[in-house]
């Protein structure tokens, strides 16, 4: 599911087809079938909302709001009480990246980014773990299908100023075509 309509579908799925109650009257929370809606207390701006994407009575996807802007969804996907993907927004509610846990603990290890169109553009790696990036791979689109993408380049061995050591090329159509070593 796309992470905008994701969006709409929490705004929705809450708020159901009735209005919804005053938060002031309700402790600044709103109870729904489908999750729970949280507002502040002093400004009355929505804060938080907790939803069940899949309807199986578990609350799995956690969404930081500004009254209309959303801010960030953090999602226990697999259900096991970690969060294990969080998507970020920019002023506009249009996502800016999205952060994965690789070994399912809550950690972010790879960061991906989308292009102006919203289609996957590029994807950053800390496989070691240790707060730097050591692979970065750029996607472009596929020439006979403009919808889906492609892997153009990827970095590596990079230093500690986060420049990389080698640049792999890939054709168009996804093969290996040259490795370009970038540093000594």
């Amino acid at each position: 599911m796309r992470a905008t309509t994701l969006v709409f579908v929490l705004l929705i799925g809450i708020s159901a087809c009735s209005a919804p109650p005053d938060p002031r009257r309700t402790n600044f929370e709103i109870r729904g079938k489908e999750g729970v809606a949280k507002y502040d207390p002093k400004t009355g701006r929505l804060k938080k909302m907790d939803y069940d994407s899949n309807k199986n009575g578990k609350i799995d996807s956690f969404s930081y709001w500004d009254a209309t802007r959303c801010i960030r969804i953090e999602m226990d996907q697999n259900e096991d009480g970690k969060i294990d993907r969080w998507e970020y927004y920019d002023e506009h509610n249009k996502i800016e990246r999205v952060a994965t846990s690789s070994r399912d603990d809550e950690v972010q290890d790879t960061w991906s980014y989308p292009d102006a169109a919203g289609f996957l553009a590029r994807v950053e790696t800390d496989l070691n773990r240790d707060g730097a990036i050591d692979k970065r791979e750029f996607f472009v689109p596929r020439p006979a299908d403009p919808v889906s993408r492609v892997l153009s380049v990827l970095e590596i061995d990079f230093d500690q100023a986060g420049n990389p050591g080698r640049r792999l090329y890939y054709r168009p159509n996804g093969e290996f075509d040259r490795v370009e070593r970038v540093r000594p």
